[in-house]
């Protein structure tokens, strides 16, 4: 039976295996270290404030791997996590992936100073041909160093991996090219019963057509899959606990996360993970049956907004997804907020397009003109047409010490895309669809 205990030893990584011979994104052949399939590795991410903690819980065998066979090592250094696959015969790092979860969103709230939680949470990875290690990762809050966390020896002959026993149907809304080199987005529902499919559809069309009006999008069309999964709820509608209304819906989505009115989403991604794998897939999006206004995305996690009319559906469905796709970080400012445990003073964010002058260099520092002010200002009255590259004070949340690109973007006013962000978002999407 597969180890159940974490190994729970913490030490500062560059992406380097103790006692073991490296391995670079251009060594890594698919076909010698992997099947066709996809394996999913679900887990319980649990802690508080200041600790995190994982413990096992099942792995499973899902359908056709939909990343591509030619970048298994993400070489973007985004996200609060990432785990690693290596190959125990030869100790080479064969995957690695990087994302961010609702635990880490949590342990920046009120609650996690004074209790204990677990949230359940899940990877996907092509499916190994031999024995391997899966390995966890976390940056250190401060620091920002990677610290290893939590690692699992896995033999692929165990009888105890599950099968996917996931069998919803699966709807075409856009197919650009084959799965090995698109990006293959997966839309799921929540909230709606067996009698408001055509609804669903409707809005996954709405939604697809949204993200394709937007550059950099637009031009990519042709390397990006979108594809739904029919899954109906019990009860029509969504949770929204701070009026006393509750559903009973199939993936558990809610407004009223951590006790933010509009912050909509679900505590229960491995159902979610279940009725993804209906799909090939390697991004979520949940689309939900309200007309309340309100989502949420999370790096390589999930996306999440409300299907019905908010007024501006279309936008909040793309800003979430530039989250959830990339990790892209708010722009926007709160009045009076001069402090934040996601952005802490001295640490460069890890965020493409925010800034706080630690380590600029890596970002869009050379697409400044020369001769334009550092710190930038836009005059008053100008229009876009005026606008250059800089560093514009605010963003994350922040009134002050953090910068932006651009006057105004998608992930501050639900506008176009920042130069910055379009160009952050095509060199991920060339990656992704090697």
């Amino acid at each position: 039976m597969l180890a159940m205990a974490a190994t729970l030893t913490a030490c500062s990584t560059t992406g380097k295996v103790e006692g073991a011979p490296q391995i670079t994104q251009t060594d890594v052949k698919y076909d010698t270290y992997f099947t066709d399939r996809t394996m999913r590795y679900d887990f319980h991410h649990a802690g508080d404030s200041d600790n995190e903690y994982y413990y096992f819980d099942k792995l499973i065998r899902e359908g056709e791997w939909a990343g591509s066979r030619v970048s298994l090592i993400n070489p973007f250094d985004y996200g609060e996590q990432h785990f690693r696959i290596i190959d125990n015969a030869t100790g080479n790092i064969i995957y690695k992936n990087n994302y961010c979860t609702l635990f880490n969103e949590w342990q920046t709230t009120p609650e996690a100073a004074a209790t204990s939680r677990s949230f359940p949470e899940g990877v996907i990875f092509p499916e190994p041909k031999n024995d391997f290690t899966i390995e966890f990762y976390a940056r250190n809050k401060q620091s920002k160093v990677w610290e290893k966390k939590f690692s699992q020896s896995i033999k692929v002959n165990d009888f105890n991996i599950y099968p996917s026993y996931t069998t919803y149907e699966q709807l075409d809304i856009h197919i650009g090219g084959d799965i090995a080199h698109s990006l293959d987005i997966v839309l799921l529902p929540d909230g709606f019963t067996a009698t408001e499919k055509e609804k669903f559809i409707a809005a996954c069309k709405m939604w697809s057509d949204a993200l394709f009006s937007y550059a950099p999008f637009t031009e990519n069309k042709h390397r990006i899959n979108v594809r739904a999964v029919w899954a109906p709820s019990q009860e029509s509608g969504i949770s929204i606990p701070g009026k006393g209304e509750w559903k009973n819906t199939l993936l558990g989505c809610r407004f009223y996360t951590f006790n933010s009115e509009r912050y909509q989403m679900t505590e229960e991604f491995q159902k979610v993970r279940d009725v993804a794998a209906s799909a090939p897939y390697e991004c979520i999006y949940i689309l939900t049956n309200t007309d309340k206004y309100g989502g949420g995305g999370i790096y390589n996690h999930y996306g999440l907004g409300s299907a019905g009319k908010t007024g501006r559906t279309g936008e909040v469905y793309v800003h979430e997804f530039g989250h959830s796709l990339m990790g892209l970080g708010d722009e926007y400012i709160e009045t009076g907020n001069t402090v934040s445990a996601l952005y802490p003073e001295g640490v460069e964010p890890w965020e493409a397009n925010l800034t706080r002058f630690v380590d600029f260099n890596g970002k869009w520092e050379k697409k400044i003109a020369d001769g334009t002010p550092v710190p930038t200002v836009a005059a008053e009255g100008t229009t876009e047409k005026d606008w250059k590259i800089g560093a514009y004070e605010g963003g994350g949340y922040l009134e002050k010490g953090i910068y932006r690109g651009w006057p105004e973007c998608m992930m501050k006013a639900l506008t176009d895309f920042c130069p910055v962000c379009q160009e952050a978002i095509s060199r991920y999407l060339d990656y992704l669809c090697k």
